[in-house]
């Protein structure tokens, strides 16, 4: 699970946190008798010339093992066939698989974690936490390697660009008495108003030093109050109920945003950042510079509630590809950019 292996690596890693895409067919021969006698009778084929252009190779697109993963690379397809372009995707193992391959040019494109790269890729500790920060620092690397990534919009606030699929401490919304909570600090001195107020977090995260008690210090709380033992879905169950005050899970997690938690915006920038986005190759963009414009959509306007209000809808049982569908739909409308009459069906 993409959230486990961000907490694990989280954990070890972050300080302050401590701690998851043959040319044209020829035109056909010369007109049968050039160059015969006027009165010859032309010549006819037997059989009709091929004027029609070989169909044009899909853009592979890499997917994961994780529902996230797989929303987003089928999303990816489903605004590729919108600009008129044929796409697939393909399904890894897990993340390391799907590089290899964008890489070593198995795939065109694939959805990308800004700090999920920083650890596997650029075998670096401590990502950062700013998004655009995060976006820069793996974009310069992966440049050399002949990766683009495509640049975010960066706004304020879960509802705007970019997503952050980082850890999250989530709060029950309306009617809830919390639900006036947006940012940890409000978290923090709410905390502080009610020392008996448990929060849930993994058991490792909690008892490491430079885990739960560093983020609880960064935000002036108590480092050393108690908290109850969860897994990321144990905690969105326990928050859900009223067990706790609040949960660590990510800010994406489907099965909160569907429960009703809403994640608090980490206005200290604790949390190291994962901002998902689309990564190219080099040579692709090169002989088809459609790509990059259909996947600007996803750049330029996926926020962090959107990511997670469709991720809920897949926790509902709702089908990856038709959620990914509406997502192209909605990115592509947010955009401004008018839909096709007849986009690439899917194959």
């Amino acid at each position: 699970m993409r959230l486990n292996r961000r907490l694990s690596a989280g954990i070890a890693l972050v300080a302050v946190l401590a701690a998851a895409c043959s040319a044209a067919g020829d035109a056909g021969d010369q007109a049968a008798g050039e160059g015969a006698a006027a009165d010859e009778p032309p010549q006819t084929s037997s059989e009709p010339a091929d004027t029609e252009e070989p169909a044009p190779d899909p853009i592979r697109v890499a997917s994961g093992p994780d529902a996230e993963t797989m929303l987003l690379a089928h999303t990816m397809a489903a605004l590729i066939r919108l600009e008129g372009l044929p796409a697939e995707v393909t399904d890894f193992a897990d993340a390391r698989g799907s590089r290899v391959a964008l890489e070593r040019g198995r795939v065109e494109v694939r959805p990308g974690y800004t700090g999920e790269t920083w650890l596997e890729t650029l075998g670096r500790p401590d990502p950062p936490s700013d998004p655009l920060e995060s976006y820069l620092a793996v974009r310069d690397h992966d440049e050399g390697q002949g990766i683009l990534w495509l640049r975010p919009r960066v706004g304020d606030g879960s509802e705007e660009p970019p997503a952050n699929a980082t850890f999250a401490f989530v709060v029950r919304g309306p009617p809830s008495v919390d639900a006036d909570l947006r940012t940890m600090s409000q978290l923090a001195s709410r905390l502080s108003a009610q020392p008996d107020a448990l929060v849930c977090v993994d058991q490792e995260f909690g008892e490491r030093p430079d885990g739960l008690p560093a983020v609880l210090s960064a935000y002036s709380v108590r480092s050393d109050r108690p908290f109850l033992a969860a897994a990321p879905e144990e905690a969105v169950r326990g928050v859900a109920a009223g067990d706790c005050l609040a949960g660590l899970t990510t800010a994406t997690d489907g099965a909160a945003w569907r429960a009703g938690l809403r994640p608090l915006v980490d206005d200290l920038r604790v949390f190291p950042a994962f901002v998902p986005l689309p990564q190219l190759r080099l040579d692709a963009v090169t002989d088809e510079p459609r790509l990059r414009v259909a996947l600007g959509p996803m750049s330029a306007h996926l926020s962090t509630e959107a990511l997670g209000r469709w991720n809920a809808r897949i926790a509902a049982g709702e089908p990856i590809e038709e959620v990914a569908g509406d997502a192209a739909l909605e990115l592509f409308e947010r955009a401004g950019r008018p839909l096709p009459e007849e986009p690439f069906a899917e194959s």
